[in-house]
């Protein structure tokens, strides 16, 4: 398994830096995450993430970086639990993975969350001068493949022609299956879209907690790590970290979670990260919520 002690070192050099990304069980050698799926930035170069001293880098990329094709760098980020704890009030590994890069980024990402949470934020945020977006919701999936696939083609609809990158869900239950299958329908519909193939990509060991749907700190290391090279360099600069409006975590109970930042740890709103940093420690237990108007577990 990996331990806590995960440091993401961002190399930043000239328009084709990237972050790379690690996997590995603390032996020495030079590992690569697999099977990432369709994911632009295979030309790209960068720096990598360290675990336990183990280095390793990106692999199974095609395609070319969001941020060669996006008119300017403001990038909105949606999803769940999982992008959720990414965002600054756990840490903002993910601004310290990206606004280096030169993105503007707000992660609109909240616990538990449906795959409609996605129209509810673009309803509130979508006229904001967005130039490409993230998207992560499938992990609660509601059962409907049909229903799932109308919410996401609508939120792909309102992003385009912004350069967009779906996430796959892990597949911690059969159903899931279908939640990937619809990601690749929607983005094969779409030329703007991409996909990172998370969901292959994190039953590597280490990357998941024993929820098999949440990432350990080694985890989030490779998930970050991956988006970044994802965008590539933003078409201008400077980055920041933007203000998130969406940030109620309340539709699960606690440990799912990454434990709350210390003082001093979340990184300021419209500032640049410091290029190193420590991600916040994943319980190592979870507990779900099951609604009272429906069995959907959230996640």
């Amino acid at each position: 398994m990996f331990l806590s002690r995960v440091r993401t070192v961002v190399a930043v050099a000239g328009v084709a830096a990237l972050l790379g990304a690690c996997t590995g069980s603390g032996r020495s050698g030079l590992t690569e995450l697999q099977y990432v799926g369709r994911i632009p930035g295979i030309n790209s170069a960068g720096g990598s993430v360290v675990v336990d001293g183990v280095r390793a880098n990106l692999s199974s990329l095609e395609g070319t970086s969001l941020g060669s094709v996006a008119a300017g760098n403001r990038l909105l980020v949606i999803g769940d639990s999982i992008l959720a704890g990414t965002a600054s009030r756990y840490g903002g590994a993910l601004c310290s993975a990206v606004v280096p890069l030169g993105w503007r980024v707000a992660v609109e990402a909240e616990a538990g969350q449906l795959v409609g949470f996605g129209r509810t934020v673009l309803r509130d945020r979508i006229y904001e001068g967005w130039d490409a977006a993230v998207v992560f919701l499938g992990t609660n999936y509601g059962g409907s493949k049909e229903n799932y696939e109308r919410d996401l083609t609508r939120i792909v609809e309102s992003l385009a022609p912004r350069p967009t990158l779906l996430l796959t869900a892990t597949l911690f239950r059969d159903s899931m299956q279908q939640v990937n299958e619809v990601i690749r329908v929607v983005a094969s519909r779409n030329t703007h879209v991409s996909v990172l193939d998370w969901g292959t990509a994190s039953v590597q060991p280490g990357l998941l907690n024993k929820d098999r749907v949440h990432p350990t700190n080694a985890g989030r290391a490779v998930l970050v790590s991956s988006i970044a090279a994802a965008l590539g360099t933003a078409p201008e600069t400077p980055g920041a970290c933007l203000p998130a409006k969406f940030t109620d975590d309340s539709l699960v109970e606690d440990n799912v979670m990454p434990a709350t930042t210390l003082p001093g740890d979340t990184i300021p709103y419209g500032t640049t990260p410091p290029v190193a940093t420590t991600l916040p420690v994943v319980a190592s237990t979870t507990t779900t919520l099951v609604s009272a108007t429906t069995t959907t577990v959230r996640q």
